[in-house]
């Protein structure tokens, strides 16, 4: 795992089974997409803040 500090933009996009929350979070060392269930509990926005990464995959 890292912690790494950044920005989170989260957005909602309705899909077929309703509404959800995608986030992309911008780092110093790249842009990731973030799609987790957790996102839900969020509005839409950007925060920022030292992010955790503790897996990464391909997409």
């Amino acid at each position: 795992m890292i912690n790494i500090p950044g920005q989170l933009a989260i957005r909602t996009i309705n899909g077929r089974n309703g509404e959800f929350n995608v986030g992309k979070l911008s780092t110093s060392i790249g842009e990731f997409v973030i799609k987790d269930a957790l996102l839900d509990q969020h509005i839409e926005g950007k925060y920022r803040g030292d992010f955790a990464i503790t897996e990464i995959r391909p997409s």
